[in-house]
């Protein structure tokens, strides 16, 4: 038999409890193997955060087990299986008055390996080499830390907040490296902006009130929220719906629009025109519309009550 390999990322039935009686994580556990990319989400307080910082070896849990392949934080061998993962944390922590080439030089020190000219032509950074860290943009701080994140050559990618506080340019550049970035590599990506989540991973962890709701591919949760087919008609869209009423498929009006649910909208829509022109309905417009990332977290966990 092959041996086993153990998974990048694993937490194993995970307390973390906080002074004054506050539990951050409640029984959490999950795995996420080689080449992975999820998004870890959750409403505020849902311990996101502590997750991210449990899985560095930042901090300890209250009961169970965190794992980097397959080491807890005790084990001897886990300070080298820490310099296997690049992190991006979601307040950068620099050193203030270090220059970018200073700090550039520190994390390879620490990790022992890296190609300082390769990550300072990758993420840009040439004309900042020598400017102090306080006096950068917040765009070109996120590039710095990605590219310190990387120098490792990291097989694991723990990314928290990576574009929080960014302008929509900065955010735009930072989304193009993290798409080239996160190629082949493990990622958990912790993130409100669920546009990003959706955009740049395949899995997802929801996480409420300290438990784990679920773990699934993206596609796999939208096949619990049905597309929808949105309508107008000539005739106003109070026609429309009676119509839709009288034929056994009610929707629901929107200004000058109805939606309609569509499990099978390749079969639905057509046969659905069809018998609404005989009913004397006019449909100029059809539309379908798949459901977001957003609506499918919605959905689950419904508005954000989480603790803050």
């Amino acid at each position: 038999m092959p041996d086993r390999v153990d998974p990048p990322l694993e937490v194993t039935n995970v307390i973390k409890d906080y002074p004054g009686n506050v539990r951050a994580l409640d029984r959490v556990s999950f795995r996420i193997a080689p080449g992975e990319r999820v998004c870890l989400l959750g409403p505020n307080g849902a311990g996101k955060t502590t997750l991210i910082r449990l899985l560095t070896g930042a901090l300890s849990p209250s009961h169970g087990q965190v794992r980097l392949f397959g080491l807890e934080a005790e084990n001897k061998a886990f300070l080298e299986a820490r310099r296997r993962v690049g992190i991006v944390p979601q307040l950068s922590g620099m050193y203030r008055d270090f220059t970018v080439s200073d700090y550039l030089h520190l994390v390879k020190d620490l990790y022992g390996k890296g190609d300082i000219p390769e990550m300072v032509e990758a993420f840009g950074l040439g004309p900042s080499l020598r400017r102090p860290l306080a006096e950068l943009s917040g765009g070109t701080q996120r590039r710095m830390t990605l590219a310190a994140a990387l120098l490792g050559s990291p097989e694991v990618l723990l990314l928290d907040e990576p574009t929080v506080g960014l302008d929509p340019v900065s955010m735009r550049d930072v989304h193009t490296f993290l798409r080239r970035i996160m190629a082949g590599r493990t990622v958990l990506l912790c993130t409100h902006n669920l546009a990003e989540a959706e955009a740049l991973c395949e899995n997802v962890i929801i996480l409420r009130q300290g438990r784990v709701l679920m773990h699934e591919r993206i596609s796999a949760l939208r096949q619990r929220v049905p597309a929808l087919l949105s309508l107008r008609a000539v005739q106003g869209p109070e026609r429309l719906r009676a119509a839709l009423a009288e034929l056994g498929s009610p929707g629901r009006q929107e200004e000058d629009t109805v939606l309609v649910p569509a499990p099978e909208p390749t079969t639905q829509a057509p046969e659905l025109l069809r018998r609404l022109l005989a009913a004397g309905v006019d449909v100029y417009e059809c539309r379908l519309i798949t459901p977001s990332l957003e609506q499918l977290f919605l959905e689950i966990v419904g508005a954000p009550h989480g603790r803050a």
